[in-house]
């Protein structure tokens, strides 16, 4: 799953205009109140500079990948021990299998049984290990749309993502550039062909000026769909319009989901200036009279996220100045879920098995501590 954009401007242009005992950590909710994540079960002692996301491993340790130190570990809550996987190295040669070496881990993936799949995003690889940190292989993926990685996989091995080339270029001669629609493919890992299985609604454009040029560029803050995959191969489409989620089974079929209200919150001068922020900071060019539009409204989520077997989080969009996340919960079956508020500062890093809810926090070194919850 992918909880934090860390990707280069170009790419953040599109994701944010669509940006200790047993038991601890819940309190039951009433009817109609949220379930507040509010003290850990456990937590690590180290710290880390940038996690990109966390996964369990059958035996309640977990695996993680650290953006800025680029490295790959597995951690364990029981004894605190955090071991180092792999090797990291500078330069990965295309088509040289580095056996145990990575350039730039950047995703963790759960894979059936004890295989752990590292995204390598500088190398454009994903590597296999087990869960004694064994290195295994290398996925051998055929360079479908692109050669960045799928960050999602089904039970039966099919990867999917979407198709940033038919929205940023780089398509095949005379295929003609989306520039409301993104396409999501489903390929098998030894495919060069793929199906178009979603189609997901982009942010409209506008104009963004750039010193003396001006190009069309999404509205920051636009409403822009989510997708995601279940194990089984059903497919989620978070829909930001209306604030529902659509579900596609295995052989195609689609169940549309039900409207929900959210709340309309106005995009103001704050919300602005955090943006360019961030953008600077992604690379945007500094001294350079540069201006985006954006939206009035802010969609009803801002990300959202899979949570095996059959559930999809949605994070609501937040005033500006509020720190504490709340994710609604969604399920295949329709059911009603309490939505669940994280701890002030929080995000959300992964789930684990019995109700483990994984939460990142910057303390004032502004590194992550990572703490285990759990939802009774």
């Amino acid at each position: 799953m992918r909880l934090k954009n860390c990707a280069p401007f170009g790419a953040l242009l599109i994701v944010v205009a669509c940006g200790t005992g047993a038991g601890a950590g819940t309190r039951t909710p009433k009817s109609g109140d949220a379930i507040v994540l509010d003290h850990p079960e456990a937590t690590l002692a180290t710290t880390f500079p940038q996690v990109s996301n966390v996964i369990e491993l059958r035996d309640g340790r977990v695996a993680l990948a650290d953006l800025k130190d680029r490295v790959f570990v597995f951690a364990d809550f029981a004894t605190g021990k955090v071991t180092t996987v792999g090797e990291h190295v500078d330069t990965i040669v295309p088509g040289d299998p580095a056996p145990g070496r990575h350039k730039f881990p950047g995703q963790v993936l759960r894979l059936p049984g004890d295989t752990v799949a590292l995204v390598d995003f500088a190398s454009e690889r994903t590597s296999l290990w087990n869960e004694q940190g064994k290195f295994l292989s290398i996925i051998p993926l055929q360079p479908v749309a692109g050669g960045n990685q799928p960050l999602m996989y089904d039970s039966l091995g099919r990867a999917y993502k979407e198709d940033f080339r038919s929205v940023m270029g780089g398509l095949e001669p005379g295929a003609k550039i989306k520039m409301d629609s993104l396409p999501v493919l489903r390929f098998p890992r030894s495919a060069s062909t793929a199906d178009t299985i979603a189609e997901l609604k982009l942010p409209s454009l506008g104009e963004g000026h750039f010193g003396e040029q001006t190009k069309m560029v999404a509205t920051i803050f636009g409403a822009r769909d989510a997708f995601g995959v279940l194990p089984d191969g059903w497919v989620w489409v978070a829909r930001a319009t209306d604030n529902r989620v659509d579900w596609r089974s295995p052989d195609g079929t689609w169940q549309v989901g039900t409207a929900r209200p959210f709340e309309k919150i106005p995009v103001i001068q704050a919300d602005k200036d955090r943006f360019m922020d961030i953008a600077h900071q992604n690379g945007l060019q500094r001294g350079v009279a540069v201006s985006f539009p954006f939206a009035t409204i802010k969609p009803p989520f801002s990300s959202a996220v899979t949570r095996a077997p059959d559930q999809v989080w949605l994070l609501r969009s937040r005033q500006s100045g509020d720190s504490t996340p709340v994710y609604d919960v969604v399920s295949r079956d329709g059911a009603n879920h309490p939505p669940v508020q994280l701890p002030k500062g929080g995000a959300l890093a992964g789930f684990g098995k019995d109700g483990a809810v994984y939460v990142l926090q910057r303390g004032t070194d502004q590194r992550q501590s990572l703490g285990r919850y759990r939802i009774k």
